[in-house]
């Protein structure tokens, strides 16, 4: 059997297998659920929405010692804008502040 006749015999398998799945398989529509009811009645939540509102734009400390404060307005008292050191700029070393190859000596050993 060739390697051409196996791939032919294997598709045509695959294809008669899922035609006759597709043929089997009833197209029933599904049910839709009917939606349970609670049993229990829930109670309305215990804190005011307009004092969940209040605890969004007031900070905690300031909730907990009951003080009347801003602190946009310490914020912009107590803080400055930090500038940048400039960073000092190096001298380039020039040709004469280079080391001299001569004053180094020759770098081949004396031996030679």
């Amino acid at each position: 059997m060739s390697k051409l006749t196996y791939t032919l015999g294997f598709a045509l398998g695959t294809v008669t297998r899922e035609f006759l799945r597709a043929v089997k398989t009833t197209s029933a529509s599904p049910v839709p659920k009917a939606k349970a009811v609670p049993l229990v009645q829930l109670p309305p939540p215990c804190v005011p929405d307009d004092v969940l509102r209040n605890l969004d734009r007031q900070p905690a400390i300031l909730r907990a010692y009951d003080c009347e404060f801003d602190l946009n307005l310490w914020y912009e008292e107590n803080t400055r804008v930090v500038q940048k050191p400039t960073r000092k700029r190096r001298p380039r070393k020039t040709d004469a502040d280079q080391v001299n190859t001569a004053l180094v000596g020759s770098l081949t050993p004396v031996a030679c």
